[in-house]
């Protein structure tokens, strides 16, 4: 991104990001802020939102509250990223991944049209909507779609129905993230739940190290770089068509495996590894390489933090919290 245009204000005055008091919503609000123009606003909404100056509590399985919610903001820039996000967690209640991913989404998206019909939407989709199609290779935006598992599929449907249901006049950015971990990310995903176990280890755990499939190959990026791509594209946004879509990826793949060595190389007790039969996903997709050419000659991104980086930061942030839980708790 030039240095103008990073140091640029957003062109956006009123903002709503939904989801953002999830974990990718905790570090890209505080990331818009940075860039407001003077006199706009971002209001976030989640499920759990406190009454706070700029929060406001949004279900978005509640289609008239989400309307009240749009007509109470008039927002022109709507960041959509709340959604049920894990991929175990979908298959193990695919109704409410569809209820979340596609129906509220319908909801909002229902409301957009209704009360702010010229606004910008940055849907915060997922590479996981390739699926199958990483068999075939590198993908790039224009690769064939063909997701697997409830949660693709939510996401797929999702991206499909903001292009119908939005007027003409809305403009619609789709972002394809690559898998991203970083500080505040849950053990429901791969790096936090081998960096929780080491931490506990550390503090007296037995040292084995439970595991499932280590074989697949994957892109990571550090949150950081997730949300800096997502204001680079905000930042664009007046100059792309009304419907666009981007990969957002390192471009590099590395095998599970491999980050299980590295974070074990910075445990501070020797581990040992077992696999856990009860942990053995299968993957349909061995090996998952994504272009993202299209988003580095739009905005100029790039990423800019590690692997190494990513996982010492996965590794510090669950060893504090388990000493936030130690002394707070259980129900911390």
């Amino acid at each position: 991104m030039a240095v103008e245009q990073a140091e640029a204000p957003l062109p956006f005055r009123r903002i709503l990001v939904t989801g953002a008091d999830g974990f990718v919503g905790r570090h890209l609000v505080p990331l818009l802020a940075t860039r407001l123009p003077v006199g706009a606003r971002i209001i976030g909404a989640s499920r759990t939102a406190s009454a706070a100056p700029g929060k406001i509590a949004l279900d978005l399985t509640d289609p008239v509250g989400v309307a009240c919610a749009v007509a109470a903001v008039e927002p022109d820039l709507v960041v959509h990223l709340a959604a049920q996000a894990s991929i175990d967690q979908s298959l193990e209640e695919a109704a409410n991944t569809w209820s979340i991913n596609l129906g509220g989404s319908l909801a909002l998206a229902r409301a957009l049209a209704m009360t702010v019909p010229d606004c910008t939407v940055l849907l915060a989709s997922s590479a996981e909507v390739y699926g199958l199609a990483f068999n075939e290779g590198s993908v790039t935006e224009s690769s064939v779609l063909q997701p697997y598992g409830p949660y693709a599929r939510s996401k797929a449907a999702a991206e499909n129905m903001f292009a119908d249901v939005l007027p003409k006049s809305a403009r619609l950015i789709i972002a394809r993230p690559t898998n991203h971990s970083g500080p505040g990310q849950d053990e429901r995903f791969v790096i936090p739940a081998f960096a929780a176990q080491i931490a506990r280890i550390e503090r007296g755990d037995k040292p084995v190290l439970s595991v499932g499939n280590l074989d697949a190959e994957r892109d990571f990026l550090h949150i950081r770089d997730v949300v800096a791509a997502y204001l680079a594209l905000l930042m664009a946004a007046p100059t792309l068509p009304h419907r666009d879509l981007f990969n957002i990826a390192s471009g590099q793949s590395i095998q599970i495996a491999d980050i299980l060595t590295r974070l074990r190389a910075m445990s501070r007790i020797p581990t040992s590894v077992v696999q856990d039969p009860q942990r053995m996903r299968p993957s349909e997709v061995p090996r998952a390489r994504i272009n993202s050419d299209s988003l580095r000659r739009v905005t100029g991104w790039a990423p800019t933090h590690g692997l190494n980086t990513m996982l010492a930061d996965v590794m510090a942030d669950q060893r504090a919290r388990l000493g936030r839980s130690q002394i707070d708790g259980p129900n911390y």
